[in-house]
């Protein structure tokens, strides 16, 4: 209710006593949407700080307010040593009016999202502070009074209607005597709930109630929390206070809510669709137990024959088994132990991944709730992002750098710095390696005095030659690897292209780097 012609009544009445007389010296802004006007006078000064944001038009009087040096701007100047004739509210609207000498009048029209502030005079509006409300300029301040007739015929005549009665009741209003039971009156109590309501906005102590966001109430309340006050400025400064606490405390969760339910999404969908792609590699029919079916019938299997139909032992039905007719019956079965052993190592891999990802997604809903539950801003910003330390001048390097086991792993960043990396900064004795036939990144293991690469290291660097290959998508990559003095670049060759005189091969997953 703190738009409600109700509230600002009693407040304008309030800000006749404190402002008349004074004369206005300083009107400034210095933060979008918020003005502050200075009143003064020999014996006593006063402030008005008004914040007409989109959200809700906030206003208070303050006794003292320090100027910022920078980003201020003069507003209303035709005002400035200007003295208060009065302040009063339009009948029956949510505005009123501070009456300057000169008949000027400075028009505070308490909208919610569309409050405003006009500066007429003589009855016509000459310029307002927000421009995005275009029609505020069309205003004519005199009739902003409404005209009712709240006798009691003309209540009956309407059938009682409290929209028709006193548009300026508003909603609250409105529903209050909804769930006071007001439609299924006769008229005769409606028409007493109605004078009991109004007595009650006319005298009713104030009430400020905690809230998302906090409420300024003139209607009878069982919240708990409640402030009540009787005098209005001082409900206006408490009100304004904390609603202003709760939207900057809002808009600073949201600020950290935003990437942690980020994050949530994108867990949750990778976690449904790895379950998906763990669950068909999981039902497909395992390759070992075809390939011992292929060794329990060799006898059968013709030499170059492309399928064979055998009995299957495991199911007891016949199964069609596709053959590489250029490979013997053990060389098929061979390759699908292979296969097997790739296919558990690839369920093994999603497991783990799976696991992790269930880990981080219990955290960030912990980390989600404790934020739904924090009420200050250092809890609220000890849960978001830990903001990264800028530093000066860095050096730009043609390589991403990792670490394993005190091996340092080079990583180069595209073609031109492939080349800079295995021809200008890797040794002889460093480690080379690179995704088999497929364009990717070079990747170098740097050379320790004395000591063998471990095999752990050189898997890790494998995987991220995967992981920055055209095989990143890939359940299983080979990888080749050599000493970097069996690479050589040929006269003529594209960046990136080498000549490998050398080379070992080694099968792994690819890494799986955040992007």
């Amino acid at each position: 209710m703190f738009h409600n012609y109700f509230f600002l009544k009693p407040l304008s009445e309030s800000l006749n006593n404190e402002l008349r007389g004074l004369k206005l010296l300083e009107c400034f802004s210095q933060n979008r949407d918020e003005i502050i006007l200075g009143f003064a006078s020999a014996e006593k000064q006063r402030y008005i700080r008004a914040d007409l944001s989109s959200q809700i038009g906030l206003f208070t009087v303050i006794d003292d307010f320090k100027r910022a040096k920078r980003n201020s701007i003069d507003l209303f100047q035709d005002l400035i040593d200007l003295e208060v004739i009065s302040v009063s509210v339009f009948e029956y609207e949510r505005s009123f009016q501070i009456i300057f000498e000169k008949d000027y009048q400075l028009i505070f029209k308490m909208h919610a999202s569309r409050s405003n502030l006009l500066l007429a005079q003589n009855d016509q509006v000459q310029t307002i502070f927000r421009n995005n409300l275009p029609a505020d300029l069309d205003i004519i301040p005199s009739e902003l009074n409404k005209k009712l007739d709240v006798s009691e015929i003309h209540f009956r005549e309407i059938d009682g209607n409290p929209k028709q009665f006193i548009p300026a009741l508003g909603k609250e209003v409105n529903q209050y005597l909804k769930d006071e039971g007001y439609d299924n009156l006769s008229l005769s109590h409606k028409w007493s709930l109605m004078q009991t309501i109004l007595m009650h906005l006319e005298k009713s102590e104030i009430a400020i109630c905690p809230g998302e966001p906090p409420t300024l109430s003139l209607l009878p309340t069982d919240k708990e929390g409640c402030n009540t006050f009787n005098n209005p400025l001082r409900a206006c400064k408490e009100f304004f206070d904390q609603f202003s606490r709760w939207k900057y405390v809002s808009q600073e969760k949201n600020r950290v809510l935003k990437p942690i339910l980020s994050e949530i999404n994108k867990t949750e969908s990778y976690l449904a669709k790895t379950y998906q792609k763990l669950e068909q590699i999981e039902t497909r029919r395992k390759y070992d137990e075809i390939a011992n079916i292929i060794m329990a019938n060799l006898h059968q299997i013709p030499k170059g024959a492309k399928s064979i139909t055998l009995d299957d032992f495991y199911s007891e039905e016949p199964i069609t088994i596709k053959l590489n007719p250029d490979h013997s019956p053990q060389k098929n079965a061979e390759t699908l132990y292979r296969k097997a052993k790739n296919q558990q190592l690839e369920i093994n891999n999603l497991e783990d991944n799976l696991a992790a990802r269930e880990r981080e997604l219990d955290k960030l809903k912990k980390k989600l709730k404790e934020l739904e539950q924090a009420t200050d801003i250092k809890s609220i910003r000890s849960l978001g992002p830990t903001p990264k330390k800028a530093t000066k001048n860095p050096m730009i390097t043609p390589y991403h750098e990792y670490e394993k086991m005190g091996f340092k792993v080079l990583v180069g960043k595209n073609a031109r710095h492939n080349d800079e990396l295995t021809l200008k900064i890797a040794k002889k004795d460093d480690l080379w390696l690179h995704a088999k036939d497929v364009a990717g990144s070079h990747v170098v293991i740097k050379h320790q005095a004395g000591k063998n690469y471990p095999k752990p290291v050189i898997e890790f660097a494998a995987q991220l030659a995967a992981a920055f290959s055209k095989r990143s998508n890939d359940s299983l990559c080979p990888v080749i690897y050599t000493p970097k003095k069996f690479i050589r670049k040929r006269k003529g060759d594209p960046p990136g292209a080498v000549v490998v005189e050398k080379e070992e091969v080694v099968m792994v997953t690819p890494y799986k780097y955040e992007k």
